[in-house]
């Protein structure tokens, strides 16, 4: 038996993966977790990755891309931990944070699920951490751009406190208490079914947690090409979820069903491609222990200028770049250092252990970069 059972839901995010893997494996009680991975067939190399690489995690390959509810589902059959973790694979955990969110939520009355903070790959931090529920005037008010009362702004972002509603990308839960409302409700392909799932722990009499003194980095995107198909699931979710639960509230769902209706017109014009340029620059900053790390950026990038660093608060003004090496470095020092203001306006990326590749994000709305050395 173990405490915890992470279940990960993947789909062509390989790399993402492989370092959200490597974070949870460097955990203070490693011991005392389980890691499930659900693949949802994807076409980057995942499971032969998985295969080679972590032999010993539990892993699940569908034939097909069942969704994320129904993925999920399938992971936590398997799992043996009183608590599950549903975590999203562009995520990065801090030794510490498991340990410290088996504490908290052992000793809350009530305990149904709990949230953390989330930043992005910027460092900036992510509103929908902490949600309110989403009736008439907060539904339609986020459909229309305005996000004020979607948000629980009410909450400070280092709070710790009840919440209405969690994200999925990171979704602490009592098992027993996952099992007893149902899990994930599969009408919900992706999107929505973490509202769904935090109303329903509400309505069962179990308490959500926002707990803002933990932060987990979320990358965000990397499973989702961002197309019409996106788009109607995406906005699509809330009208599951009010047919769902106010199925007399005809008028209710009728007019949220013309308004997304709208949306997904207007926004199918418009989508950005899921492609990014590769970022570039002149100079970049090190920061980290290895001599190994430089010589991996020089050998592809000669023509930089690498400034080789131990401490963010040392002179890298002229660096367009930083690099992490998470070989010498903490997550927790990774995280930590992702939002620090000596580092505002300046890319990050983060060195895999293993020196193969590196990853990051510039925007929580654009799809992340993956470079191989």
């Amino acid at each position: 038996m173990v405490s915890i059972s992470v279940i990960i839901v993947n789909y062509n995010a390989r790399y993402f993966l492989k370092n959200c893997i490597n974070s949870i494996l460097s955990s203070d009680i490693v011991n005392d977790i389980e890691i499930i991975v659900v693949d949802n067939n994807s076409s980057d190399g995942s499971s032969e990755m998985m295969e080679s690489d972590y032999p010993g995690i539990s892993y699940i390959y569908n034939d097909k891309n069942v969704g994320f509810s129904k993925a999920n589902n399938q992971g936590v059959t398997l799992a043996k931990g009183a608590y599950v973790l549903i975590l999203n694979p562009d995520t990065m955990l801090s030794e510490s944070i498991l340990k410290q969110m088996l504490k908290f939520s052992r000793g809350q009355d009530d305990f149904g699920a709990a949230g953390v903070q989330f930043i992005d790959g910027s460092g900036q931090f992510l509103p929908e951490s902490k949600r309110n529920f989403p009736g008439l005037k907060v539904a339609g008010a986020k459909l229309l751009g305005y996000s004020r009362f979607y948000y629980a702004n009410h909450l400070g972002a280092n709070e710790i406190a009840e919440v209405d509603i969690l994200t999925g990308a990171f979704m602490f839960i009592k098992r027993e208490v996952f099992l007893e409302v149902g899990g994930f409700d599969e009408d919900f392909f992706m999107y929505g079914e973490d509202i769904d799932l935090s109303y329903r722990i509400k309505k069962a009499g179990y308490k959500n947690y926002y707990v803002g003194s933990l932060k987990v980095l979320h990358f965000k995107g990397e499973s989702t090409v961002k197309d019409k198909t996106y788009l109607q699931n995406f906005y699509g979710a809330l009208s599951i979820f009010y047919k769902k639960h106010f199925p007399r509230a005809k008028i209710l769902y009728r007019v949220i069903e013309v308004l997304i209706s709208m949306i997904i017109r207007f926004k199918s014009m418009t989508v950005s491609p899921s492609f990014r340029s590769p970022v570039t620059f002149d100079c970049c900053a090190c920061l980290g222990n290895d001599d190994t790390m430089s010589r991996c950026i020089h050998q592809k990038y000669p023509d930089a200028e690498i400034l080789s660093v131990q401490r963010i608060d040392e002179e890298i003004s002229k660096a367009e770049i930083v690099f992490f090496d998470s070989s010498s470095l903490s997550y927790k020092a990774i995280i930590d250092a992702m939002g620090h203001s000596f580092l505002l306006g300046k890319k990050k990326r983060i060195i895999s252990r293993d020196r193969q590749f590196y990853l990051g994000s510039d925007a929580s709305n654009e799809r992340g970069e993956v470079v191989m050395f």
